[in-house]
C-alpha cells in the first residue's frame, strides 16, 4: 500500500485524504486490520481514524488479492463515506478506530452508475482536484477514467469520455483534445459555489444544500400538468404527496416505485381518501434505475437523485428534448407500467 496520502471524492461530492498508516496481523486469526487515517479537505471538519478488516485468508477474497488490494481498500472507504457509515458530519471518539469489515463482494465488478451520476461525478473531482485542491493552483487537467475510478463507479472508460466530452460541450469542462481528461471552466466554479439552482440549456443543477430550491422546481414542474403525471422513483415517500397537493388542475397521477417508504402504501390510501385525486401507485420490478417525471405525456425530465433527496448533495434536473429518445422513454414507461404491480 502506498504511503503518500492519496486525495480521493466521493459519488456524493465529498473530498478527503486518505493516508495509509499501517498493516496489523490480528490476534489469534490469518486476519488482517489496514489502517487509515481520514482528513476531510471540504470544510475543515478534521480527521477520523478508519480500519477495513480482513477475516480469514485472502484466499477467500478471489483471485490477483494483492494486485488488486490496493484500489479496493481505496473504493470502500469511499463508499463507506457515501453511505454515511463513516462521516465527518458525525461524533466521534478521537483515538479511536471505526471498524470497516472487508467482503468478498468488494473484489466484484460494480453496478453500473446512471449518466446523470457519472456526470456529477466528474464535476465534483474536477472542482475539488483541479480547482480547489489544484497543485499550487496550476488547475492541471485531471483524468477521470482512472482505473481505480472506473472501478467505483463500475462504468467503462468510453462511458467516462462520453460524459466529459458533453460536460464539454455544455461549457462545464474545458474541451480537450485529450481523452479522459478535463478541467473546471469558471462556468463550474460559479455553479458549484453558487446556494442556490443554476439553469444550463435544458438542465437544472441544484448544489448541496438547496433543498427548497429544488422542492420548488419540481413542484412548478408537477403543477404545469394538466391532464397526467407518471412519476418513476425507486424510493418515494410522503413528500411526494405534498407536491401533488399544489397543483391546481386534476391530472390522472402514477407513481412507478421499487422500495417505496415503509408506510407509503397506507400514505397514498389516505390521500386519496381525503383529497379525492385520481393517485395510482406501481412497484416494478427492478426496471428502472433512474428517476423520471413525465407530464403530459409530451414533456419528460430526468433526475439524478430521488427526488426526496434533491438538493441535499448536487443533484441534476434534464429536460428531454430530441424527439426519438421522448418516443423510446414513453414507450417504455408505458411497458413497464402496464407490467408493474399494484401498490396494495
Amino acid at each position: 500500500m502506498d504511503e503518500n496520502p492519496v486525495k480521493l471524492v466521493t459519488l456524493g461530492g465529498e473530498c478527503f485524504e486518505v493516508l495509509f498508516q499501517r498493516q496489523e496481523i490480528a490476534a489469534d486469526s490469518d486476519g488482517v486490520f489496514y489502517l487509515f487515517k481520514l482528513t476531510d479537505l471540504v470544510k475543515t471538519r478534521g480527521e477520523r481514524l478508519v480500519s477495513v478488516v480482513r477475516y480469514g485468508p485472502k484466499e477467500t477474497y478471489g483471485a490477483f488479492y494483492d494486485r488488486r488490494i490496493d484500489t479496493v481498500l481505496l473504493n470502500v472507504l469511499r463508499r463507506a463515506i457515501d453511505s454515511n457509515v463513516v462521516s465527518f458530519d458525525l461524533p466521534y471518539e478521537e483515538h479511536k478506530y471505526q471498524e470497516l469489515a472487508l467482503n468478498a463482494a468488494d473484489f466484484q465488478p460494480r453496478p453500473a452508475v446512471s449518466d446523470q451520476e457519472l456526470r456529477q461525478f466528474i464535476i465534483h473531482k474536477a472542482f475539488w482536484l483541479a480547482f480547489r485542491h489544484s497543485l499550487a493552483g496550476s488547475r492541471w487537467p485531471v483524468q477521470f477514467d482512472e482505473p481505480i475510478e472506473l472501478e467505483f463507479l463500475g462504468v467503462s472508460s468510453e462511458d467516462v469520455r462520453r460524459n466529459v466530452w458533453l460536460l464539454g460541450e455544455k461549457g462545464i469542462l474545458d474541451k480537450t483534445d485529450i481523452a479522459g481528461l478535463g478541467r473546471p471552466t469558471a462556468k463550474l466554479i460559479e455553479i458549484y459555489e453558487a446556494r442556490q439552482s443554476t439553469a444550463l440549456p435544458n438542465e437544472t443543477l441544484f448544489p448541496k444544500g438547496t433543498q427548497y430550491e429544488a422542492f420548488k422546481k419540481v413542484t412548478a414542474i408537477l403543477r404545469s400538468a394538466t391532464r397526467e403525471i407518471i412519476i418513476a422513483d425507486n424510493y418515494l415517500n410522503e413528500e411526494v404527496l405534498d407536491m401533488l397537493l399544489a397543483i391546481p388542475a386534476q391530472p390522472i397521477i402514477k407513481l412507478l416505485t421499487f422500495r417505496p417508504a415503509a408506510d407509503f402504501k397506507v400514505a397514498v390510501r389516505r390521500f386519496q381518501g381525503q383529497y379525492r385525486r385520481a393517485v395510482e401507485a406501481k412497484t416494478h420490478n427492478a426496471e428502472i434505475h433512474d428517476r423520471a417525471i413525465v407530464v403530459d405525456g409530451t414533456h419528460f425530465y430526468a433526475l439524478g437523485g430521488s427526488i426526496k433527496d434533491m438538493g441535499e448533495k448536487l443533484t441534476f434536473l434534464n429536460r428531454v428534448e430530441d424527439v426519438t429518445n421522448i418516443s423510446k422513454l414513453r414507450t417504455e414507461i408505458e411497458r413497464i407500467w402496464a407490467s408493474a404491480t399494484p401498490l396494495s
